[in-house]
C-alpha cells in the first residue's frame, strides 16, 4: 500500500531546537508544517529516534512547543511527528496551515499534486468512499405520493 498522508504539508519558515533532557542535540530550519507534525532541514549526522523536546520558533506564531518522534531522515529533510502538544501550542500549528491555505499559493499546490485525493483517506491511510443520498422534499412527497391507499 502507498503511503499517504493524513494532513496537507504546507510551506513554512522558522527555527527548530530539538532537545532530550534539556540538551539541545539538533538545531535546524523549518521547511513545511502539518497538523501532525514538522518537516526540517537535516543535520550532518542520523538523528535517534528518540520522543524529543521540540522548540520552534516561526516570524508568525512565535514560539511552538510540543513533543516529537522522528519518523523519516533523507539527506536534505527530517519528518517530525507530534506525539504530544498542548491546546495553545496546537493552535498555533493550525493558524501556519490556515494562513497558507488563504493564499493563491494553496490553489496551485492542491492542482499540482491532487491534494484532494490524500484528503480521502482513513487514519491508516486506506481510501474512503463518499457518497451523498438525498430525501426528496417533503412538498414534493405530499403532491407526488410514492403510493396511495385506497
Amino acid at each position: 500500500m502507498q503511503y499517504r498522508r493524513l494532513h496537507i504539508r504546507v510551506p513554512a519558515s522558522g527555527n527548530a531546537f530539538l532537545s532530550v533532557e534539556e540538551e539541545i542535540r539538533v538545531e535546524a530550519t523549518v521547511i513545511n508544517v502539518s497538523a501532525g507534525g514538522f518537516c526540517i532541514t537535516a543535520p550532518f549526522h542520523i538523528i535517534d529516534q528518540v520522543d524529543y523536546d521540540i522548540e520552534i520558533i516561526t516570524p508568525s506564531c512565535g514560539k511552538i512547543q510540543f513533543s516529537g518522534l522522528p519518523i523519516y531522515q533523507t539527506v536534505e529533510s527530517v519528518g517530525i511527528k507530534i506525539t504530544s502538544i498542548d491546546k495553545d501550542n496546537l493552535k498555533k500549528v493550525y493558524q501556519l496551515v490556515q494562513d497558507f491555505e488563504l493564499t493563491e499559493d494553496f490553489i496551485k499546490q492542491i492542482e499540482e499534486r491532487d491534494l484532494l485525493k490524500d484528503w480521502l483517506v482513513d487514519e491508516t491511510g486506506n481510501d474512503l468512499v463518499i457518497t451523498f443520498e438525498s430525501e426528496p422534499d417533503r412538498k414534493d412527497q405530499e403532491e407526488h405520493p410514492r403510493s396511495k391507499k385506497s
